[in-house]
């Protein structure tokens, strides 16, 4: 009986180990959610955006734009620019196409000679957060 235990035990722990799962990267910021599927539902898409999928890519909960129909109530987890970690409002950036955060969780874009800037890019363009 205890020996079935131990070999249930030990295949149940075999399986886990090799399935996949996401860990931690050089540029991953505080709240990141490891647990982000291309495409599911997410609700954290105004601070701490960020996750990764199974895969290991960087992910960001994205709300709907507000002409879908039906009307979406919840964001969606979207392939997001390569992380680098928590940066500072005008801090020089590595050049276009990269993402931080900033260390009160809103995400940033490397906006060239700008720096680092915090706001959302869209489709639509970049927007910076509200006053």
């Amino acid at each position: 009986m205890i020996r079935e235990a131990v070999v249930a035990a030990t295949l149940a722990v075999g399986a886990i180990s090799v399935a996949p799962h996401a860990a931690a990267y050089e540029g991953d910021v505080p709240g990141m959610n490891f647990q982000a599927t291309l495409g599911a539902p997410c609700d954290n898409y105004e601070r701490f955006i960020f996750g990764r999928g199974p895969s290991g890519q960087a992910e960001a909960c994205h709300f709907p734009p507000p002409n879908q129909f039906p009307a979406a109530t919840t964001g969606y987890w979207v392939i997001s620019y390569p992380l680098y970690g928590v940066q500072q409002n005008g801090a020089k950036c590595p050049g276009s196409q990269a993402a931080a955060q900033t260390p009160d969780g809103l995400p940033m874009l490397c906006l060239g000679a700008q720096g680092w800037q915090p706001g959302w890019f869209t489709g639509a363009g970049f927007f910076p957060p509200a006053d």
